[in-house]
């Protein structure tokens, strides 16, 4: 008996016998299961997807296959990337008014790779502040966003996040205190506005306090007026009590000058209730949730070790699922020929 699947190539009829061996092409399938082979590698641990495969559909794929399929399209993605053929994290985003304003963000996260141990991938991601939409009052859910990713330096990053803005007339970027993006923003987005994360500039206060102050009490008292201040937009007056403190010597000290240092490079960026009252969002939770989404998911988890390029080709796969493109990848899948 023959069994009949709809998919995006049409009706696929699948055999009991194992396709793998009828059919002819470069990975000996058919493109239909090319399609969940790829879709399963950047899901799921590459010996739990040949399971997941061998339950769903009855087809016994090892997990060696499912790597080399799902890295063979990450990096033909890969490749329109850098030629800059495709813009493989690109939305169609539906116009509603050139006054909506969209959001880019960007952050980083490690992963363990086989050449350099550590290395950071950067992530990037652009959405719609009106598909920013609470689902509780503490939580909300993004509906559509556009991403990209990359491993390594910030200037091939910034090539891919820039395809994401293309076009977009008002921008709001949400980062931390990085000197290299806030740097680019300002040369190539001058009428940007430009928010630094408000949990970022907690996190320096709550360092601060805890080598100032030995009562846990006076800590948090302390950091609460200092937050309230800054979302009465007196960061400059956050910055003079920070300096008030004489005396400080060792770790104390440094961090001293060192919150000092990131506060006076970024209170243009800290004006908090005005964006408040302008419904801005002031904190980056959308990129570190999606690093924990994207990256993190798949490409961090127990044990693994990857090469470089494999890292970047299950981001590729997983930045196109992620922003609605994986059309992308079944057009690449098309454009294979097979012999009969």
């Amino acid at each position: 008996m023959k069994k009949k699947l709809k998919s995006s190539f049409g009706d696929i009829v699948i055999p009991n016998k194992h396709p793998l061996a009828q059919m002819a092409n470069s990975f000996r399938m058919t493109r239909f299961l090319q399609d969940q082979v790829c879709f399963i590698g950047q899901k799921e641990v590459f010996e739990e997807g040949s399971e997941t495969i061998l339950r769903l559909m009855g087809i016994d794929v090892t997990n060696k296959q499912i790597q080399r399929v799902s890295e063979h399209y990450g990096q033909r993605l890969e490749a329109e990337a850098i030629e800059g053929e495709e813009q493989l994290t690109k939305i169609s985003y539906e116009e509603k008014g050139t006054s909506e304003y969209r959001y880019g963000m960007v952050d980083g996260s490690m992963v363990f790779t086989k050449e350099e141990k550590w290395k950071e991938i950067k992530l990037g991601r652009v959405f719609k502040g009106s598909e920013n939409i609470p689902i509780s009052e503490s939580r909300h859910w993004i509906k559509d966003s556009a991403y990209c990713a990359y491993l390594g330096s910030f200037e091939p990053f910034l090539e891919r996040f820039e395809l994401l803005l293309t076009g977009l007339p008002n921008i709001i970027f949400i980062a931390d205190g990085a000197k290299w993006f806030w740097d680019w923003a300002t040369t190539f987005y001058p009428q940007a506005i430009q928010i630094l994360d408000f949990y970022h500039a907690k996190e320096y206060l709550c360092g601060f306090a805890k080598l100032v102050f030995q009562d846990k009490q006076q800590r948090i008292e302390w950091v609460n007026l200092q937050q309230e201040l800054l979302f009465q937009d007196k960061v400059d007056v956050v910055i003079t009590g920070i300096k008030a403190f004489t005396g400080l010597v060792g770790d104390a000290l440094e961090f001293q000058e060192k919150i000092v240092t990131y506060y006076e490079n970024n209170r243009m960026r800290m004006h908090y209730k005005t964006y408040k009252e302008k419904g801005f969002l002031i904190g980056s939770g959308p990129i570190e949730s999606a690093h924990r989404n994207i990256i993190q998911k798949r490409l961090k988890l127990s044990g693994q070790r990857w090469s470089m390029p494999g890292v970047q080709q299950i981001a590729n796969l997983r930045i196109a699922h992620k922003s609605s493109n994986w059309h992308r990848v079944i057009e690449m899948i098309k454009e294979v020929k097979i012999i009969a």
